[in-house]
């Protein structure tokens, strides 16, 4: 009832002319690689009270001790300068797995304790106002965007596998390749030689790609050679002895791949390439607790944003390109 005078004037005005229907708002293009983050949901241990959300890091470093400093909490904007934070980006679009574009509100700043056996502390921005990831299983990376408009032309491309030659893995039993799909002929002159002949050796490979326009334009790669000495035992899978061969790889101008070296303290491994109408703009490379963004233009990657959010335990760079029996679980000898 009480919009009914309103009606009322409304319907004793004369018509007015038919306004134009402004134009769908398009969006715009990839940002710079410096301005590409990964931001991640966390969530407190099962039971306990604590964040959860979506989090931005922006910085991180070593710590003699983090006795006493929570898991997880918030601090205000001179805790986190004085800590070395640089400032917090202003507009900020999530691309969570699964799910479209949200735009996140920018929240407090946080430090993060890393109980490891290299202490130190993480920090970032939280973000609200974007849902959680649909599968409560999901690793809860997204790609984080900084752009004033919806960054909706930029579209996050993984890399689909190419090429083969895995061993399987179940309930800590690891079986021998049975079939594998050749190490593409482009990295031919690129894998190392080495000799390698079952049952003394196993020869294992994963090889992606990324595709625009119909022409790869990135590769992750990871090679392992596994010495099995005769008869082994089976409690000593952990301990056989693997060289391994990894990287990621831009299409040079030539087409041929380039191994991309700068920006790693770690091994990282190709993520995701963002592209827009204009081509393949960004490729992102991460690990554990660091990732590296490059501006991609004429067969070249430049290094945008190099990040070191979490320094883990030395064991924990391994598993990155480790394509043989997982040591997680008691080993067995392989079949």
């Amino acid at each position: 009832m009480r919009f009914a005078p309103l009606l009322l004037v409304l319907a004793a005005c004369p018509a007015k002319p038919a306004q134009p229907t402004p134009p769908p708002q398009i969006g715009v293009g990839c940002p710079t690689a410096q301005n590409v983050y990964l931001a991640q949901f966390v969530r407190p241990p099962e039971g306990q009270p604590g964040y959860s959300g979506w989090a931005m890091a922006l910085h991180g470093a070593k710590v003699d001790s983090v006795e006493g400093k929570p898991a997880f909490a918030a601090i205000d904007p001179a805790t986190a300068t004085a800590a070395g934070v640089p400032p917090a980006p202003q507009s900020v679009w999530i691309l969570p797995p699964n799910a479209p574009m949200c735009k996140a509100t920018i929240g407090s700043y946080y430090a993060e304790a890393i109980d490891a056996q290299t202490k130190n502390m993480s920090y970032g921005i939280t973000l609200a106002g974007c849902p959680a990831p649909q599968d409560p299983n999901d690793a809860g990376v997204a790609i984080a965007m900084v752009s004033s408009e919806a960054p909706s032309e930029c579209q996050p491309i993984a890399p689909r596998g190419i090429a083969s030659r895995l061993g399987t893995n179940d309930k800590g039993a690891w079986s021998r390749p049975t079939k594998e799909t050749p190490i593409p002929d482009a990295f031919a002159k690129v894998v190392p030689e080495r000799a390698c002949t079952a049952p003394d050796c196993e020869k294992l490979w994963a090889f992606g790609q990324v595709d625009i326009g119909n022409k790869p334009v990135a590769w992750s790669a990871a090679v392992n050679w596994i010495e099995i000495p005769p008869n082994a035992d089976p409690k000593t899978a952990c301990t056989w002895k693997v060289d391994a061969f990894s990287g990621f790889f831009v299409a040079g101008p030539d087409g041929a791949p380039v191994k991309i070296t700068e920006g790693q303290d770690h091994p990282l491994a190709l993520f995701v390439v963002l592209a827009d109408k204009l081509g393949a703009k960004v490729l992102l490379a991460d690990g554990t607790g660091e990732y590296s963004t490059y501006d991609l233009a004429n067969g070249t990657a430049t290094l945008g944003r190099h990040l070191v959010w979490l320094i883990d335990d030395p064991q924990a760079y391994g598993d990155i390109d480790h394509l043989g029996p997982e040591c997680n679980a008691e080993p067995t000898a392989p079949k």
